[in-house]
């Protein structure tokens, strides 16, 4: 009667933690492999950080911004303050982060994630957004090339050198011309299971800062204006730096 009474409190509590253990694990969103075509880099700036030439690729189905945080690396997750999306100069019907590793020859883990707040329309195509790629990178590559001279692009679009903070220069390619070099992105094929890259135009920002390379892309339509730039300069700010 005496192990009877002992072993009974003992089963209760192992189903109780193994039940627990089955909970836990269908708590939360989870990282899913699935196939992709394509990276996404600066045109411009390719050649000092060679995000273009990234391999052992794999690709994550996007999810919310909100759920990507649950579950980004944490070194990612330290650099980025994700934004309100009221504060966008256009309606954002649409949030979706994109995780994407690389690894080089040697093994290491390159972890990339974009965040973007887009519109789409009636027919569900984008067609206008405001997306952020944060990529993990040991050194910064504006230290190979002194691009505080430059005051326009290879296409003759205008370059600017501004500051992200304490002196640290963020550089803002704006559409001035008729021309404009490629800006791409992270999109999702839901019927095909498969991230893609759109290729694209749009204005860019481009900074590094504390380890991770902050690369954006924006485009509204016919918004092109100072005030909108300065905008996305200021929200560009507050995701790398949190709340001003």
């Amino acid at each position: 009667m005496l192990v009877n009474k002992i072993i009974k409190p003992i089963l209760f509590l192992l189903v109780i933690t193994i039940m627990s253990g089955c909970i836990n694990k269908e708590v939360g969103p989870a990282l899913t492999k699935v196939k992709g075509d394509g990276l996404t880099y600066s045109e411009y700036f390719k050649m000092v950080d060679e995000l273009d030439k990234r391999e052992n690729i794999t690709y994550y189905k996007p999810l919310s911004i909100d759920e990507m945080m649950q579950v980004a690396p944490g070194t990612i997750k330290n650099a980025v303050h994700p934004i309100d999306s009221k504060k966008v100069p256009f309606e954002v019907n649409e949030q979706l982060a994109y995780l994407v590793t690389s690894k080089d020859k040697k093994g290491n883990l390159q972890n990339q994630v974009q965040f973007t707040y887009s519109h789409k329309n009636e027919y569900a195509q984008t067609d206008e957004f405001f997306v952020i790629s944060v990529t993990e990178l040991d050194g910064s590559p504006l230290e190979k090339y002194d691009f505080s001279k430059q005051q326009i692009d290879t296409v003759g679009n205008e370059l600017r050198k501004e500051v992200l903070t304490d002196g640290i220069p963020i550089f803002h390619q704006v559409i001035t011309t008729n021309s404009a070099l490629v800006y791409s992105y992270y999109s999702y094929d839901e019927k095909e299971k498969r991230v893609l890259t759109v290729a694209t135009a749009a204005n860019e920002l481009y900074a590094y800062y504390n380890g991770h390379l902050y690369h954006v892309g924006y485009l509204m339509k016919d918004k092109n204006t100072r005030e909108v730039q300065d905008a996305i300069l200021e929200l560009t700010r507050e995701f790398v730096l949190g709340t001003l």
